[in-house]
C-alpha cells in the first residue's frame, strides 16, 4: 500500500514517536523537503490537530538537521537548481523556540497532545490526512498516570483490537457494540468508522463506557472531533460503567438493566487486565454482559490482553474459563501494530498481545501462557 519512502515518517510525527528512533529513508533532497512541508508543515490536519509544542520542537530540530545533511552531500545539485530549504520551516522552527522559551514548555512535564492513527482504506475520504488512508485523531495525555488514570492515553492492546477489527469488519458491522474501559476514544473511533462503511450502518450503535466521568467526558470530545468518522454516527452514547457494582450485592442489580437497555451483541475491551484485583470484578461484568436476553441473542466479547505479568494473564484466563468459553484468536507482537509499528513508552517490544474470543460457556481453554 505504501509506495512513498517518507510515508513513514508522517506516520512517526502523527503518533508522536522520538525523532531519534525514526528510521530516515534513503530519499534525496528534494523528495524530503517537499514531503516535509506539504504533507506535515502545511498539512491541514495537522494544522487544526497539531502534535505538541513539545513534540513539533524536538522534531522540527530533527528534520532540519537532517535536511541540511541532504543539502550538504548534494551541494553542486543544489546550485545547479537553486533548490533551497524553504523559509517557511525555519520560521516554524523559530516560532516554536520562542513560544517554548516563553512558557517554559521545554522544561515542564509532556503537554497533552493531538495523536493521529492511520490506517489503509480503499474508501473515499473527505480531507484524507494522506491519501489512502483512513484516520483517527485524539487528544491525549503523554504520561503514563494523569489525575490518578492511565485511562488518558491509547495503550497498545487496543492498537491490536482495532487491528483485529478492520481486518475483521462484520463482527461489529450492523451490530450494538459496547466497549469496556473506553479511554479517550481510539478503539470507538474505529468502531465507528467501521460501522458507517457497513452495509447495514443504520441498526449499527456504539455505547462507549468508564468508571471515570473525566476520561469520559475526553472520549466524548474525541468523538465529536471533525475529523473522526464518529463525528457522523447517529447512535453513539458514552456511559459511566463501575465494575465493583458487579461484586457489591447492595449495587449489583444495576449492572444486568445497564446490559438490558444497551443490548449489546459485541462487546469490545482492551488491556483490562492490568493487575489481580480488578479480575472478580471483570469476569462478573462478562458474565452479565455475555447472558442472552431476547431470542436468538448470543453476545460474543472480544478483548485484548497486554502480557505483562504471566500470573495475572493466567489469572484471568482460569477464572473466566470456570464460567465462559474462552479462546484465544490471535497473538502478536506490540511492534506489529499497524498504526505506529512501535511501542508505547517503557514498553518492552517483546511483550504480546493476546487477542481473546469470549462467549457463554464453560469451554475448556486451552491458551499458551
Amino acid at each position: 500500500m505504501i509506495s512513498d519512502p517518507m510515508f513513514h515518517i508522517l506516520r512517526s510525527y502523527a503518533t508522536l514517536r522520538t525523532p531519534r528512533s525514526i528510521q530516515k529513508p534513503s530519499v534525496s533532497f528534494k523528495p524530503a523537503h517537499d514531503f516535509l512541508l506539504y504533507h506535515l508543515l502545511l498539512n491541514p490536519h495537522f494544522q487544526e490537530f497539531p502534535p505538541s509544542t513539545q513534540y513539533q520542537l524536538s522534531f522540527w530540530k530533527w528534520a532540519i538537521s537532517w535536511l541540511e545533511e541532504l543539502m550538504s552531500g548534494e551541494a553542486w545539485k543544489i546550485l545547479a537548481c537553486y533548490d533551497e530549504l524553504d523559509e517557511r520551516i525555519y520560521a516554524h522552527h523559530v516560532e516554536l523556540m520562542q513560544s517554548t522559551s516563553s512558557k517554559n514548555v521545554g522544561c515542564a512535564r509532556p503537554q497533552a497532545s493531538y495523536i493521529t492513527y492511520l490506517w489503509p482504506t480503499s474508501r473515499a475520504t473527505e480531507r484524507p490526512v494522506y491519501p489512502g488512508y483512513a484516520s483517527a485523531t485524539l487528544l491525549e495525555s503523554r504520561t503514563t498516570i494523569e489525575a490518578g488514570t492511565t485511562g488518558f492515553r491509547t495503550w497498545s492492546a487496543s492498537l491490536v483490537l482495532a487491528q483485529y477489527i478492520l481486518q475483521h469488519p462484520g463482527l461489529i458491522a450492523g451490530r450494538r457494540v459496547l466497549e469496556l474501559g473506553c479511554g479517550v476514544g481510539f478503539l470507538g473511533v474505529v468502531a465507528a468508522y467501521v460501522q458507517l462503511e457497513g452495509r447495514d450502518s443504520e441498526s449499527a450503535s456504539l455505547w462507549l463506557t468508564d468508571v471515570n466521568e473525566p476520561v469520559l467526558q475526553r472520549c466524548k470530545v474525541n468523538l465529536s472531533l471533525p475529523c473522526n468518522d464518529s463525528h457522523h454516527h447517529s447512535d453513539v452514547k458514552i456511559e459511566v460503567l463501575d465494575w465493583s457494582d458487579a461484586v457489591d450485592p447492595s449495587r449489583s442489580p444495576s449492572i444486568p438493566a445497564f446490559f438490558s437497555e444497551a443490548l449489546p451483541d459485541v462487546i469490545l475491551g482492551a488491556d483490562l487486565v492490568y493487575e489481580p484485583s480488578i479480575i472478580p470484578m471483570l469476569v462478573s461484568v462478562l458474565k452479565v454482559a455475555l447472558m442472552p436476553r431476547v431470542e436468538q441473542h448470543e453476545p460474543v466479547a472480544y478483548i485484548t490482553l497486554t502480557v505483562r505479568n504471566e500470573d495475572t494473564i493466567s489469572g484471568f484466563l482460569q477464572e473466566a474459563g470456570a464460567s465462559l468459553a474462552v479462546e484465544e484468536v490471535s497473538t502478536q507482537l506490540v511492534t506489529q501494530n499497524m498504526f505506529t509499528q512501535s511501542t508505547e513508552l517503557g514498553q518492552d517490544a517483546a511483550q504480546t498481545v493476546k487477542v481473546l474470543k469470549i462467549k457463554r460457556g464453560p469451554l475448556k481453554t486451552d491458551i499458551g501462557h
